[in-house]
């Protein structure tokens, strides 16, 4: 059986930085990565390609280091989509049944009907999630077929987004020179490694806190009941910083990371910042309890438009497992707590809760960073799985060898034909002509 068949490649294009992974489902169901790999992400921003070029080459490095590690040719990718103009749409519709029953075609027409009639011009829709089935009168129905009854009515979560974006994410990633397997949006996936069933249950947030986006994912009885993003991230507190300490987009991200907390009072009353000297610009030190103020009002401005988009969805009261945070913003220290003032809520950071085979990489994905990343993995393969007839998204790189030369067949003379030639030469060096 070909091992290759079994892999899946899958793609993070984030706003900062690009990450790639290939790996595959065990026998047992464990997640076996054979590559990662991250590099900085060019011609995105606030997760929407921007520019093609950049954005192919951001790409083309990333799975490189894959094909270099694995001695494999990557064809397809899973991807995901990230974006403002996400959107969540309720959809209700019912039929009745034929013969009393619930069947399996009756609740197939129903979200046939709910793709049909929710999409506006421009949009797209990505996932379609069944929030509620009720037979007649009877609610909390999670699988109808079958169930006796004469009316059925069900409500949808539809995930939607502006189809430019997949177009540009497309373009860019044949421009790498691959294909584009299947898309994801990211909110949707995000959970997929980091949150257990019981936290699903009981009502949870996952916050994913990007480099240009916050994304949003609220499930509540196993469903996801909301699912979008927020048009910024930690790029908004990088240049907050750098504007108010006028220092350069460089040394802003480095303080940032390094020196910064998101509560005024976590920081140290003593310590400073050092900013180096560069191109001209002076150098100066910038105290840590400066540096902080600058980024609390930021998240605190961050976390009321969250905390504006859960009370909206009407289950802020109903998030018995608080909030997860993930995603590389979510290092900054203090953030829990911050999160946590804001919204009242039970705030802890997320890690990968999947079982994998090995740890090879355990360094680069057991952190909040790698939600994405490994949400966009295992549901795509998952949907290779459950095709019928799965192509291979990857191949072995077969070294051509060298063409084998033929030995240079050097003509041989017999003594008498060399004789020959040498007195033909000598008769004609001594012959005269007849003219002369």
């Amino acid at each position: 059986m070909n091992q290759t068949r079994e892999l899946a490649a899958a793609i993070d294009i984030g706003t900062g930085h690009t990450r790639a992974i290939l790996g595959r489902f065990t026998s047992d169901n464990k997640l076996d990565v054979l590559a990662f790999s991250e590099v900085v992400t060019q011609g995105v921003r606030n997760g929407v390609v921007v520019n093609i070029d950049d954005a192919a080459e951001s790409i083309r490095k990333a799975v490189t280091i894959l094909e270099r590690a694995t001695n494999l040719k990557v064809k397809k990718l899973y991807a995901g989509i990230s974006g403002q103009k996400i959107a969540n749409r309720p959809y209700t519709c019912y039929r009745m049944t034929e013969g009393n029953e619930v069947t399996q075609g009756i609740v197939k027409g129903l979200s046939d009907e709910a793709r049909r009639h929710a999409v506006q011009p421009g949009e797209k829709i990505y996932h379609l999630v069944p929030t509620e089935y009720v037979v007649d009168g009877e609610r909390e129905i999670n699988k109808p077929v079958g169930i006796a009854g004469r009316r059925i009515d069900a409500t949808f979560n539809i995930i939607l987004a502006s189809d430019n974006y997949e177009k540009n994410l497309t373009r860019a990633i044949e421009k790498a020179g691959f294909e584009l397997a299947h898309v994801f949006i990211n909110p949707f996936v995000q959970g997929t490694s980091c949150l257990s069933q019981d936290e699903k249950e009981a009502g949870v947030v996952l916050l994913d806190l990007g480099a240009g986006t916050t994304g949003i994912s609220l499930y509540y009885e196993n469903k996801l009941r909301l699912a979008l993003e927020l048009p910024f991230g930690g790029n908004v507190i990088s240049n907050d910083i750098k504007e108010g300490c006028n220092i350069i987009p460089r040394h802003a991200e480095m303080v940032k990371v390094n020196c910064g907390f998101a509560m005024i009072e976590l920081a140290p009353d003593n310590k400073v910042a050092q900013i180096p000297e560069v191109e001209g610009w002076p150098g100066k030190e910038i105290s840590f309890k400066s540096l902080a103020g600058i980024i609390q009002a930021r998240v605190e401005e961050i976390m009321e438009w969250v905390n504006f988009q859960l009370e909206s969805s009407g289950y802020m009261d109903k998030l018995g497992a608080g909030i997860v945070l993930t995603g590389k913003g979510s290092g900054l220290n203090g953030l829990d707590k911050v999160v946590s003032y804001m919204t009242g809520l039970d705030v802890r950071y997320g890690r990968p809760i999947v079982a994998m085979k090995e740890q090879l990489f355990n360094e680069q994905l057991a952190t909040p960073a790698s939600a994405n990343l490994l949400g966009i993995l295992i549901h795509g393969l998952i949907n290779s799985r459950n095709l019928k007839y799965p192509a291979g998204m990857v191949d072995p790189i077969v070294q051509e060898e060298a063409p084998k030369t033929e030995p240079v067949k050097r003509k041989t003379r017999s003594f008498h034909d060399l004789v020959g030639k040498v007195r033909d030469g000598f008769d004609g060096l001594f012959e005269e002509p007849d003219h002369k």
